[in-house]
């Protein structure tokens, strides 16, 4: 699993919703975001539930999923890349899968990065 840590500028997306909480619309912008642009990288995103984005590669599902919530104390949000490895994988489909992972997270920074109301990234765990 990894986790990126960022703040989000959670009043520039309150025009899609007049909801008082500012952060879950920021939430689901992102889910959104990533839903759109992480096809340029390769990945195709399935089905999605609120802020959750499940990843394919190549029509091949992966388990592999990006969640993002915020932490409104903080006024941070955390994407978390999370990978469900089958137990019974062999090695070499582990070292793909960490493979994959890593890309992942690297087109889900990239991707994040082009929102000028994102900033302050860091990768924690």
């Amino acid at each position: 699993m990894r986790k990126l840590q960022f703040t989000a500028n959670c009043e520039k997306h309150n025009h899609v919703s007049q909801q008082s909480n500012d952060c879950h619309v920021t939430q689901e912008y992102v889910a959104d975001l990533l839903s759109k642009e992480l096809g340029q990288y390769g990945f195709q995103t399935l089905s999605q539930s609120g802020d959750q984005v499940a990843v394919s590669v190549d029509n091949q599902s992966l388990p592999l999923s990006v969640t993002c919530q915020s932490h409104e104390a903080e006024g941070r949000l955390v994407c978390e890349i999370t990978s469900y490895p089958d137990e019974e994988q062999d090695w070499l489909d582990r070292i793909t899968e960490q493979s994959l992972l890593n890309q992942l997270a690297q087109a889900v920074e990239n991707t994040l990065k082009e929102d000028e109301s994102f900033s302050g990234f860091e990768w924690k765990g």
